[in-house]
């Protein structure tokens, strides 16, 4: 009888034994395969495509408040903005061709982080108005590249509301077809009671080499490359903006789940950035 529990025990404990070793497999198992996802996941985001919140009005009304563009990070080389926190790897750009065209969307760190460390965290999103050595200008709301003027059609007037200051914007939608672009025509947004600022009456610079002249859709509401941010340049090129993946309204987290389903604008998923 006691030979027999002996055995017993002998039987449970090397039960329990074979247990807890199979558990330590899994754990290993299932610890190896998360660093694997994230390593490769974070491949994905630092060198392939990733994705942003947009945080202000600036790009009205081609991206609001809450969209998230999808961006191609490998079309235009890359920095050390492609990893998070740019950590200073390298400088300059690695596999850059050179082949940002004017009119496209672009997703860039702050020109300024040089200067004011703090806005290395800060990821902005424009539009591509000049290239390295173009002459831009602007005049009464009209752009100018190389002598050549952009030409803006009325559409409609548009009233959207601005989470973030908590006001309604009354705009005026124009199709713009810039100069010396083969992008198509895209809408841009002004204020009448703006028509006439600084920003709209922007006399002739000529872009520097390995800089861009960029620009915000909502051209009375967007501090961009006329006021400031000034030129942009090539080393904090993050991607292009291809297309709306997600967005939600009325200023929604996305920690703030139960407040989904009512908020996504369900008719700018997937849309096309132009």
């Amino acid at each position: 009888m006691n030979s027999s529990t002996e055995e017993n025990q002998t039987e449970l404990s090397e039960t329990k034994k074979q247990e807890e070793s199979n558990k330590k497999e899994q754990f290993k198992e299932d610890l190896r395969f998360i660093v694997v996802f994230v390593f490769f996941f974070s491949l994905f985001r630092f060198f392939i495509y990733d994705w942003y919140i947009v945080p202000s009005s600036s790009m009205v009304p081609t991206l609001l408040i809450g969209d998230m563009p999808f961006v191609e990070k490998f079309r235009y080389g890359f920095s050390k903005h492609s990893v998070w926190f740019s950590p200073n790897l390298f400088s300059g750009r690695l596999l850059f061709k050179n082949n940002v065209k004017r009119g496209e969307v672009i997703v860039f760190k702050h020109p300024h982080d040089d200067v004011h460390p703090e806005n290395n965290d800060i990821n902005l999103i424009k539009r591509v108005i000049a290239l390295p050595g173009d002459r831009v200008s602007v005049d009464k709301g009209i752009i100018k590249v190389n002598g050549v003027c952009a030409s803006l059609t009325f559409q409609k007037k548009m009233v959207y509301h601005d989470t973030n200051v908590r006001n309604f914007m009354e705009l005026n939608l124009y199709e713009e077809k810039l100069p010396l672009s083969d992008s198509p025509p895209h809408i841009v947004a002004y204020t009448n009671e703006m028509a006439f600022s600084f920003a709209n009456n922007f006399p002739e610079v000529t872009v520097p080499p390995g800089h861009y002249f960029v620009m915000g859709d909502n051209r009375d509401h967007s501090k961009d490359s006329r006021v400031g941010l000034g030129f942009v340049p090539e080393e904090n090129l993050m991607g292009r903006a291809w297309f709306t993946v997600y967005s939600i309204a009325n200023g929604v987290k996305l920690w703030e789940f139960w407040l989904w389903l009512q908020n996504i604008r369900y008719s700018r998923l997937l849309q096309r950035i132009i």
